[in-house]
């Protein structure tokens, strides 16, 4: 009996305890159904900082507030908010929001998981259950790219659901969203920036930010922000990329000097009316500026545009090509974008002439014989050679000239011109041509100069005169043979005069030494004549030599110069000299004519001057005495 007491006293304990169990396991279970309840889900970036916040009631603002993980015994405890900082936490009490905050920075991975934010009770605490996440500080998956050029405008749009109209909208650059807000270039709320606008377009859910004068250091990565109190922000993620030239692909095409050439672009569809045009260089912000030509002006000098509708291309033409023609140009079409589209094309004009350029130098009057080859294609065409500058422009000189010939040798490929006689203003650029069209091929040029034959001489290198040496001019050849001419002169001169008046001085002496009786001839006067003359005009001519002699040393000494003369002006000298030889020799017959005539004197006289006077007394002035004898025609007066 007593042990049946025993058995009913522990069964009835053991109900008992099984039933607090069971009210102990419906209590945690109802806490914890509220703790559920109550769960606040936090999601944070690695490496970033986050903020837990936990709101308590009424009554709790003097309370002690903490973070803690796991089972929150005290060394689960991570800080309070008396402690305010430790180690990488802090915490925050807005007692007037009744709002507990607790910051986490340096997040890792090992941070993530089950924090409760606590109240400090004296028998229990009251508990918020937080669930941490985190994921990488990186956005986005997708990401828009965005293309433009330096100096133009770019826009880009974000999208975002109508419950977000009202939210705080930004825009960073950069990939890290944990620090775009911080970061922002513009807000929603403060949209002042000189060259970013942003513009809220909240009837069609979407706000749009601008950048204009872009530069290349505008390029990179771009994340529009839309801020959310609760989680993290959304984003979208934009690639911009600022070209400083166009364009990635480049066509690549060549032509020749003289030649024209058309450069291809093609367009969509969608731009079949729209503007159409073509600068030189890369730099599309300014092309438009720059044009060569437009849809709108489709000639301009050497370059006409063409726009093909149908097939979607518009061609740039340029005639009369030239090297300088070469290099870069934009094929742009306007559109209502930021920028225009284009396309790039690289033209190089290449040297049309030649695979042999020579230079030949011919001589004035003579011929020459220019050697043209030719393309062994061209060997049925017509063959000539031009002058000018320019092929295009250049004169067939065959056709127009009578002194060139042409002579066409087919076995080797090759023709010549003979000029027959080579001129002055034959000197220039040829051209040997052998195609009509000029199309490419060997063609030869040829720089021709000309020079004039130089003739040789006797005449003296050089003519010195004081302080400066003088060349050997025309001018100076004639001055020195009509200085040695009149010098010639001269010397004949003072001997006729020498001689003249030596004559009337012997014809004087012969009057005084007779009286002469009219009617009657000279006594003795042969005996005077043999006796006197011959000294007396012996020592003239030896004086008349002296002077001669020193007239001419002075001259030349006066001068200085050396003339040296050729054969036929020594030769003609030489008969000058001979000349006054001569007449020296007739002057000294006439005085020997006049001592053989003794005994006539007067007749003598008389026959003297009316015979020779013009041919012996040319040289007298008008003040010499010309008469035979004065004392005989005193004597005749009587």
């Amino acid at each position: 009996m007593q042990k049946k007491a025993e058995f009913l006293l522990l069964r009835s304990k053991a109900k008992m305890w099984s039933l607090q169990n069971l009210l102990f396991t419906i209590c945690i279970a109802l806490i914890c159904v509220t703790s559920a309840v109550g769960v606040i889900h936090v999601t944070g970036y690695l490496g970033s900082k986050v903020e837990i916040s936990c709101s308590y009631g009424p009554g709790y603002q003097s309370y002690e507030k903490y973070l803690c993980r796991n089972d929150c015994d005290d060394s689960d405890v991570l800080i309070t908010t008396s402690e305010l900082t430790k180690n990488k936490y802090k915490t925050h009490d807005d007692k007037t929001a009744r709002i507990f905050t607790a910051i986490i920075s340096d997040l890792h991975s090992t941070d993530a998981g089950k924090y409760w934010c606590g109240v400090s009770k004296n028998w229990n605490d009251i508990y918020t259950e937080v669930k941490l996440e985190l994921v990488p500080d990186s956005c986005c998956d997708s990401v828009t790219k965005v293309e433009s050029y330096a100096g133009y405008s770019v826009s880009f749009s974000c999208p975002y659901e109508s419950s977000y109209q009202n939210n705080l909208k930004y825009i960073c650059k950069g990939t890290r969203p944990s620090i775009c807000l911080q970061q922002a270039l513009i807000t929603s709320d403060n949209r002042e920036n000189p060259r970013f606008s942003l513009d809220d377009e909240k009837m069609s859910t979407k706000f749009t930010t601008k950048i204009s004068s872009l530069t290349q250091s505008d390029s990179g990565r771009y994340l529009c922000g839309i801020q959310r109190n609760s989680d993290l922000h959304l984003f979208c993620a934009f690639e911009l990329k600022v070209k400083d030239h166009c364009c990635d692909t480049v066509t690549n095409i060549e032509s020749y000097e003289g030649y024209s050439k058309s450069i291809n672009c093609p367009y969509e569809n969608q731009y079949r009316n729209s503007l159409k045009y073509i600068c030189r260089g890369n730099r599309p912000s300014t092309c438009l500026q720059r044009a060569l030509i437009t849809s709108n002006n489709r000639e301009n000098g050497r370059f006409s545009l063409d726009d093909e509708k149908t097939s979607r291309i518009f061609t740039l033409t340029i005639s009369s090509l030239t090297q300088s023609d070469s290099g870069y140009y934009l094929c742009g079409v306007q559109t209502n974008s930021d920028h225009d589209v284009f396309s790039a094309v690289d033209l190089k004009v290449k040297e049309w002439c030649c695979v042999r350029s020579t230079e030949i130098t011919g001589t004035v009057g003579h011929p020459l014989t220019l050697q043209c080859p030719y393309p062994r294609q061209h060997r049925d065409n017509r063959k000539f050679l031009c002058k000018g500058d320019h092929r295009n422009s250049c004169r067939d000189m065959v056709m127009s000239e009578s002194r060139f010939a042409l002579r066409d040798d087919i076995y080797s490929s090759s023709f010549s011109v003979m000029i027959t006689k080579l001129e002055e203003a034959d000197a220039g650029t040829y051209w040997c041509g052998s195609d009509s069209r000029w199309r490419v091929g060997n063609y030869t040029k040829i720089q021709l100069s000309v020079e004039f034959l130089q003739h040789t001489s006797t005449v003296p290198s050089t003519v010195k005169t004081p302080g400066k040496t003088v060349p050997p001019t025309s001018e100076n050849l004639v001055k020195t043979q009509t200085s040695t001419m009149k010098a010639l002169g001269k010397t004949q001169t003072s001997i006729m005069k020498a001689l003249g008046t030596t004559q009337t001085s012997t014809m004087k002496a012969l009057g005084k030494t007779q009286t002469q009786t009219p009617g009657q001839p000279v006594k003795d006067a042969a005996l005077y004549v043999p006796f006197t003359v011959p000294p007396v005009l012996l020592l003239l001519i030896g004086i008349l030599v002296v002077v001669v002699y020193k007239w001419k040393y002075h001259k030349v000494k006066e001068d200085e110069a050396i003339v040296d003369r050729n054969a036929p002006k020594a030769k003609g000298l030489e008969e000058v000299m001979g000349a006054m030889d001569n007449d020296i020799y007739g002057n000294q017959e006439v005085m020997m004519y006049s001592k053989k005539q003794t005994s006539k004197q007067q007749s003598a006289c008389a026959q003297y001057e009316d015979e020779d006077e013009e041919q012996d007394y040319e040289n007298f002035t008008t003040s010499e005495d010309i008469y035979c004898n004065e004392n005989f025609h005193l004597a005749n007066r009587k």
